[in-house]
């Protein structure tokens, strides 16, 4: 698969969380123990940002490895990030909201490993990420 349709499918998956984010936005906040939309809000807002800087660097001529690496590390933390919520706040959440980021985060984790793997292509070497 080439760069740019990796960053292009993480583009769109991406956006269409940020929809179902918006969309659900007067029901979702609670199966997460919130008690109002307003971080799921902020959280989808920046994921439409993320979405579109996705699909501006897969808009590129060339997708550089440096972009395709800065993604891949985007893409981890999230996952990193995910699981770190999932143990801070397990007992609020409810089970849909469990398997929800769940989900996410292993679709985010197909991404980044794509993404990681397309940019070892590159330039024929193995990137570092530290």
């Amino acid at each position: 698969m080439t760069p740019h349709r990796i960053l292009r499918l993480n583009a769109i998956s991406t956006a269409v969380c940020a929809a179902g984010l918006l969309l659900t936005r007067g029901t979702l906040y609670q199966q997460f123990g919130l008690s109002s939309p307003a971080v799921l809000d902020v959280l989808a807002v920046g994921l439409l940002a993320y979405a579109a800087a996705l699909m501006a660097a897969a808009r590129q001529p060339t997708v550089e490895r440096p972009a395709l690496l800065a993604f891949t590390i985007g893409d981890a933390l999230w996952v990193a990030g995910s699981a770190v919520v999932l143990l801070l706040f397990w007992t609020q959440f409810t089970p849909v909201a469990r398997v929800l980021v769940i989900a996410v985060a292993l679709a985010v984790e197909v991404f980044a490993t794509l993404q990681y793997r397309a940019a070892r292509t590159i330039d024929g070497r193995s990137p570092r990420l530290a």
